[in-house]
């Protein structure tokens, strides 16, 4: 297996060992263990989490206000480096999910507590602001009742976490319009010295997702999406699905379903061509359907600040959208309307975005570079 990215690195967070304006082209990303393990990549607005199948989280490139966790100085990191499972509780301790917002990362543990570091000077962390501008390790955000945490997602200035018990808790600033949706009780409360919102429906929550101002929900039944917050592009509407939803994405503001039928469907601002058609129209207020070939069956959809990625059956990557560092991959600068091949040596099975810039881990016979021989245990 090898790891290629592409994009904005002006802070080192395509792992390449070097800071460069932009990477119009997949480059092969230098690591210090097996890409043969990955199960997850997050990318945030310059810096990148990866989760392994053993729990272990590694993460490189922007670190003004410490997302990347490792209590370092260093305003950039461009190789990856590992972050001690001491730091989440004790060292048998696991990661089962990550999470990235613009200057601000998250983990949940396998015993459901929720970690969080970076940017704290909208409460985004969940703590009063005086004396915590930023945390630069993880840190564990106890919620009301030590409730058991199930999801989290960031966006630019706003955390929002699901718990077990069906309450979803929003830190930060995330400004929701009234009235609220069908179902949908919202109230202001006061924890950790800050203000909070906290977010009751009538009806199982299963994830929540975040854009950049915005907040989706998706039902437990996976039919349903309720979106909370600025819907200035229609990024916060309602929608009821006929088939199940596979996975929800959004960017800072348009939004992307792929459902268990394999069909693709992304709705909201379109100034770049993040929506993927091949047209002018800048806002699309419902899901429209992402014009596909036959023979491409997708398996994954990602979404950049305003860009797109999707990973096929056959292990192809098809790119769209804003372009202006490269993000798309293929060669230029040119904003991409409609989803194109980017070209690859091999297969690939796992991918990740970032605010401008992509992550995907393909087969491969040569090994990918690496800093350090084994995998830290």
């Amino acid at each position: 297996m090898s790891v290629f990215s592409w994009g904005a690195n002006s802070h080192g967070q395509l792992g390449l060992g070097i800071e460069s304006e932009l990477c119009m082209a997949p480059e092969v990303v230098r690591l210090p263990f097996n890409p043969n393990t990955i199960k997850e990549i997050k990318g945030g607005g310059g810096h990148v989490m990866v989760l392994n199948i053993y729990g272990q989280v590694y993460t490189c490139g922007w670190n003004n206000r410490g997302q990347l966790g490792l209590n370092l100085e260093d305003f950039h990191n461009s190789e990856f480096t590992y972050i001690p499972q001491e730091l989440f509780d004790s060292s048998t301790t696991t990661v089962t999910k990550i999470a990235c917002g613009w200057d601000i990362s998250g983990a949940i543990t396998s015993t459901g507590k929720l970690y969080v570091w970076g940017a704290n000077n909208y409460q985004q962390l969940g703590l009063c602001l005086k004396g915590f501008n930023s945390i630069r390790r993880p840190l564990q955000l106890q919620l009301p009742r030590d409730e058991i945490v199930k999801d989290v997602s960031f966006g630019l200035r706003h955390c929002s976490v699901l718990t077990e018990d069906n309450n979803i808790y929003i830190f930060g600033r995330l400004r929701l319009s009234e009235p609220h949706p069908h179902g949908i009780r919202a109230s202001l409360m006061v924890y950790n010295k800050t203000d909070i919102i906290k977010i009751q429906t009538d009806f199982p929550i299963g994830s929540v997702i975040s854009g950049q101002n915005h907040c989706l929900l998706l039902t437990e039944d996976r039919k349903r999406i309720i979106g909370l917050g600025d819907n200035k592009f229609g990024q916060a509407n309602q929608f009821d699905f006929a088939d199940e939803v596979k996975e929800v994405k959004a960017g800072w503001t348009h939004n992307a379903v792929l459902s268990v039928k394999k069909e693709v469907f992304l709705w909201g601002r379109n100034t770049y061509g993040q929506i993927g058609v091949d047209t002018l129209q800048e806002v699309f207020r419902i899901p429209t359907k992402l014009a596909l070939p036959k023979e491409v069956v997708p398996t994954e959809i990602h979404l950049g600040s305003e860009h797109g990625l999707l990973l096929t059956q056959n292990g192809e990557v098809m790119t769209w959208g804003w372009n202006e560092h490269g993000n798309c991959g293929n060669g230029n600068v040119n904003n991409v309307f409609t989803p194109e091949v980017i070209e690859l040596p091999t297969r690939c099975r796992v991918a990740g975005t970032g605010a401008g810039f992509c992550y995907v881990v393909c087969e491969s016979t040569s090994p990918s570079p690496t800093t350090s021989p084994t995998t830290p245990t």
